[in-house]
């Protein structure tokens, strides 16, 4: 079972998260070294504020899963 992007919250909690920018980014970086991946959460300090967080909102509409970079 693939994991739920947010906290394990159901998938319209989740894009909520995702549009909301920089409570999205914040999160996406807390997710990023929960899943232990810790070179795509220094990615996500220094370039998540603007593009990364369009590729969460795709990713989010597209697999409801942060999927990419995540």
């Amino acid at each position: 079972m693939a994991q739920k992007a947010y906290f394990g919250l159901n998938f319209v909690a989740s894009l909520i998260i995702a549009i909301l920018p920089v409570v999205g980014c914040i999160f996406g970086i807390i997710v990023c070294f929960q899943r232990e991946q810790y070179g795509f959460a220094i990615l996500r300090i220094f370039f998540g504020w603007n593009i990364i967080w369009l590729l969460d909102i795709i990713c989010m509409c597209v697999h409801k899963d942060l999927v990419w970079l995540a």
